[in-house]
């Protein structure tokens, strides 16, 4: 039996781009899995659904049609951009062409925000702002990630990344500390139409996620799928969505797709995943090429290494 793949959705961190390289200086997909997802992008959907926020994802996933960013907080629908002699990505604008694609771009068409109560999104925004504040006090050696929507008027996402550090012993007595403070900075229960922030932990991953509101992989990825069908006027029909990716966080996306794929980028890394295939990051371009090559039609043949 072989699945006729109409979408491929995926994770960023740790998926296309390895876990120990989203800290260097670029944070970059490697060019050849790079021009492979932009090859499968002229044929079909290519979307993101990543902790990340906007800005750090569309310089990054040029080749992406929908970027479900900061967890799907907000999903962001671009469309297909030309403009003669310079670029235009929302509001920046560029004289330098895109590598590999010629004049052509992604400008955002529609954003999508998961929790639309402005109110709460701005109290949980400053909650988000302070605990950043005081974790960065008093732990000086974790990185600090701030996401913001892509008007730039939302901090919706924090990271606390120590990837850099001794994973165990800080996971051992950091984890339960911002627990604690997530649940200080909300001393009272949530009024009538507002959320409490939302902790995303992990069990293997170096880093924990804190949220404005409520929000999962699954959620978004309900989302992404719905504007599929719509993505430049076509219609598509029944779908086949697989996705790819690497942590617990990716599992409630897991759960929906019709083909799931689990990535390993780090030997330090082996976490228990709702997959139903895994495939080395060192194989994942050759895996995608294959897929390519047998016109989207996944079956196990293809991720045979010879």
């Amino acid at each position: 039996m072989q699945d006729q793949i109409t979408a491929i959705l995926s994770d960023y961190d740790g998926t296309l781009c390895p876990t120990k390289s989203v800290r260097n200086q670029a944070g970059t997909i490697p060019e050849e899995l790079r021009q492979v997802l932009w090859d499968i992008s002229k044929r079909i959907p290519v979307c993101i659904i990543s902790s990340k926020d906007y800005h750090f994802l569309h310089p990054r996933t040029r080749f992406a049609k929908i970027l479900s960013c900061i967890m799907g907080i907000e999903t962001v629908t671009l469309k297909i951009h030309k403009k003669e002699g310079r670029m235009t990505y929302g509001n920046i604008q560029s004289n330098k062409m895109k590598e590999g694609c010629g004049d052509t771009s992604y400008c955002i068409e529609d954003s999508h925000l998961m929790l639309n109560d402005n109110q709460t999104l701005r109290a949980n925004s400053g909650l988000l702002a302070s605990l950043a504040e005081n974790i960065s006090l008093g732990y000086k050696d974790v990185i600090i990630e701030r996401k913001f929507t892509s008007d730039k008027k939302i901090l919706a996402g924090i990271t606390f990344d120590y990837r850099h550090l001794d994973w165990i012993s800080y996971k051992e007595k950091f984890d339960p500390f911002l627990k604690e403070m997530v649940q200080d900075s909300q001393s009272s229960p949530p009024s009538a139409g507002s959320y409490n922030l939302n902790l995303q932990t992990y069990a293997l991953h170096p880093f924990i996620d804190v949220y404005v509101t409520k929000c999962d992989k699954g959620m978004a990825f309900d989302y992404v799928t719905s504007k599929i069908s719509t993505i430049e006027g076509k219609e598509i029909g029944p779908q086949k969505i697989m996705y790819l990716g690497d942590s617990d966080n990716d599992d409630p996306a897991f759960r929906k797709a019709d083909v799931s794929i689990g990535i390993r980028s780090d030997d330090r890394l082996n976490p228990k995943l709702s997959c139903t295939k895994v495939v080395e990051f060192d194989m994942l371009s050759r895996f995608l090429k294959r897929l390519m090559e047998n016109n989207f039609r996944f079956s196990d043949y293809i991720l045979q290494p010879n």
